[in-house]
């Protein structure tokens, strides 16, 4: 029996061998022409071209099946080399130079400080503004708590700044402004002028870096519930018609106010609140006053902290003498109120 195995080992050869063997037979017919004759030389012809014809396919489905790979090597090659001259390109084009700068939510800050702050009064190109240290230059102004810088291309930038609100003026050797948290953030210097009331009481010592936690604690508790007895006034019927200049703060006596010009019966008189119940204590405060306009009296000074009996008043008003000389006045009128 004929064996048959070579002959599948045969079928089974990849394609790639077969035009290599046919190229091979094809050479070996060409260098046996001369015994060969005409015939063996027209089939060693054929098996030539038949081989190359093999030859060219495996090479174009070669190149075919390695094209995606060397394109995308290619791609991966060009990727670093375009980035580094796309950016160059963008940050050297007159096309993104800063040519406008919108501010917005300032008051007491003039624009020309706000660029000049930001670092961008020069006009930089606008991909070279770093948005993170212009926000960071903003927010170390003493005026602006917080900033936010924003690119709008292709040469516009945005600068939205929030400013703090003074609530009042700090004395501490000299005067400060306070914002709504009861932080001083600035010095109020010569020729600035600032209507609003001063709170008096603490020293420069107890907001220094190296003051004990204790005592600037105790100062940051007393400016805060300055400032809220502040905005419990303006609130209330009195601070329709009475302003307050001075907040009066101390650790263990509480707080007193001191009456601005507006009443002529109240005009500089010192009301002694004490701590806490603001609210009912005021209340008290316009009962007295409006009692005091009806009997045409003058107030000099308000009790109305005593902690033993917290509604016990004592109303101390001016003399003639006082009204002329300004003296302090001697004597004092008390009542009770339940």
């Amino acid at each position: 029996m004929r064996d048959f195995r070579p002959a599948l080992a045969n079928q089974r050869r990849p394609q790639r061998v077969a035009w290599r063997a046919a190229f091979r037979r094809a050479i070996a017919a060409v260098r046996a022409f001369p015994s060969a004759g005409i015939t063996r030389a027209r089939a060693a012809l054929d098996a030539l071209v038949i081989g190359l014809g093999r030859l060219v396919r495996a090479v174009v489905r070669t190149l075919w099946r390695i094209t995606p790979y060397v394109a995308g090597a290619l791609c991966m090659a060009l990727i670093p080399v375009i980035i580094v001259y796309g950016q160059r390109f963008l940050r050297t084009s007159p096309h993104f130079r800063v040519q406008e700068v919108e501010v917005s939510g300032h008051a007491n800050v003039p624009v020309e400080e706000v660029l000049e702050v930001a670092g961008v009064a020069n006009a930089p190109n606008l991909l070279e503004v770093d948005v993170e240290a212009v926000r960071q230059s903003l927010e170390l102004h003493p005026w602006i708590r917080a900033a936010k810088v924003q690119r709008e291309l292709p040469n516009k930038l945005m600068i939205a700044v929030s400013e703090r609100q003074p609530m009042a003026q700090l004395s501490l050797g000299g005067l400060y402004l306070v914002d709504r948290r009861g932080q001083p953030f600035k010095r109020v210097w010569p020729g600035e002028e600032y209507r609003l009331p001063i709170l008096t009481g603490l020293q420069l010592q107890d907001f220094e870096p190296d003051t004990p936690i204790e005592r600037r604690e105790l100062a940051d508790r007393l400016v805060r519930t300055a400032l809220d007895l502040l905005d419990t006034w303006r609130r209330g019927p009195l601070g329709k018609r009475i302003s307050v200049t001075e907040v009066q703060m101390d650790p263990l006596l509480g707080h007193g106010v001191v009456l601005g010009a507006a009443d002529p019966s109240s005009a500089g008189a010192t009301v002694h609140l004490g701590a806490g119940n603001f609210r009912e204590k005021l209340a008290r405060l316009e009962t007295v006053l409006a009692d005091a306009r009806r009997r045409g009296k003058r107030v000099a000074a308000v009790h109305l902290d005593d902690p033993n009996d917290p509604g016990r008043v004592a109303v101390r008003f001016r003399t003639e003498d006082e009204h002329a000389s300004g003296a302090a006045p001697e004597r004092e009128a008390r009542r009770n109120r339940g």
